[in-house]
């Protein structure tokens, strides 16, 4: 005969181990939805930052390209070498000016140095006197027999003389050695766009196309440390900068190096 009482201990048992079993599959699921939630959670928060962090880094390579397009300008270098023989200070390249036309279209804008980068008294022929398209250069020396001719929009037109000097013509008493061109940043174009900013800066943005709520800022550090700051970040802002070192050329046709220092929030 079956002892009743061992029967229904049994019943009960499996029924507690039952009820146990359930419990353990509802609180798992009840800690997944936990964790779940948490991982959700902690991506709303954390994403928008990430975003906003690659947003101004994109703003920042924007306006970098845009900045640096804007402070370049064209700029080319040309050798010249002159006969030994050529007894005069003062020499009139006969017809250089107009050659270089065919390289350039800013041909009469232009700085003049000797070999030892030493700026040279230049001129242009004067249309009375029948030489426009020659060059003047006072060489102060009669050893001076290499130049460099600098030309770049940038700078400023030669002046006009009516100084008599010694015609020499190329091939026979003088050459043109290499020529090279490309783009450039000027000192002269960092400062007229500084000016811009701080005039038109509403308009400025609007012509590089930056998005509304995107602000940006800038530091110019010259050669000899000197800062220009332009424009400044409001102090809660959340700022996004990067230094972009730069080689830039001077009124003097000088190739120094310095840094642009860009700022977006």
């Amino acid at each position: 005969m079956v002892n009743k009482s061992k029967k229904t201990g049994n019943f009960l048992a499996t029924i507690f181990l039952a009820k146990n079993r359930r419990g353990s599959h509802v609180g798992m699921i009840i800690s997944f939805v936990i964790f779940i939630t948490f991982i959700v959670f902690l991506y709303v928060v954390v994403n928008p930052a990430v975003n906003t962090g690659q947003n101004q880094k994109t703003t920042l390579d924007y306006i970098k390209s845009q900045i640096l397009k804007n402070v370049s300008a064209n700029f080319t270098s040309a050798s010249i070498n002159i006969n030994k023989n050529q007894g005069n200070n003062c020499v009139r390249l006969q017809n250089l000016l107009f050659a270089m036309s065919s390289e350039i279209d800013y041909y009469y804008n232009a700085i003049i140095k000797n070999e030892s980068e030493s700026k040279q008294d230049a001129y242009r022929g004067d249309v009375g006197t029948g030489d426009i398209g020659d060059l003047k250069i006072n060489r102060n020396v009669k050893d001076n027999v290499f130049f460099k001719i600098y030309f770049s929009p940038e700078f400023s037109g030669l002046a006009t003389t009516t100084i008599n000097c010694n015609q020499i013509k190329e091939g026979e008493d003088y050459s043109i050695g290499s020529i090279t061109t490309g783009k450039y940043i000027f000192e002269n174009s960092i400062y007229k766009f500084i000016d811009y900013y701080k005039t038109n800066y509403e308009k400025l943005k609007t012509e590089f196309k930056i998005s509304p709520g995107a602000e940006f800022a800038f530091d110019f550090i010259q050669a000899d440390a000197t800062r220009i700051d332009v424009g400044e970040p409001a102090t809660t802002a959340n700022v996004y900068a990067e230094e972009v070192p730069i080689q830039y050329i001077d009124n003097q046709a000088n190739i120094l190096s310095g840094f642009i220092n860009i700022k977006v929030w």
